[in-house]
């Protein structure tokens, strides 16, 4: 009695096998992109929202931002 494999080589299975894989992780890639939380609202050249970054050096990125916008336009 001879025992045949259930997917013989070379009959396609296992590259549809791996399609249909990668496939089912892009939709789950793009469910989770959808997801994504929302970037805060810009209200100024620097947004701390977290307050992480001290009153001086604040001041000191908006300038420098300010001066690079001003040169750069």
């Amino acid at each position: 009695m001879t025992r045949r494999a259930i997917c013989p080589p070379g009959s396609g299975h296992f590259a549809a096998t791996v399609g249909a894989a990668l496939a089912a992780m892009a939709v789950l890639l793009v469910g989770f992109t959808a997801l994504a939380a929302e970037l805060p609202v810009l209200t100024g050249r620097v947004v701390d929202n977290a307050d992480i970054i001290d009153a001086a050096t604040e001041a000191a990125l908006t300038r420098k931002l300010a001066d690079f916008e001003a040169k750069s336009s």
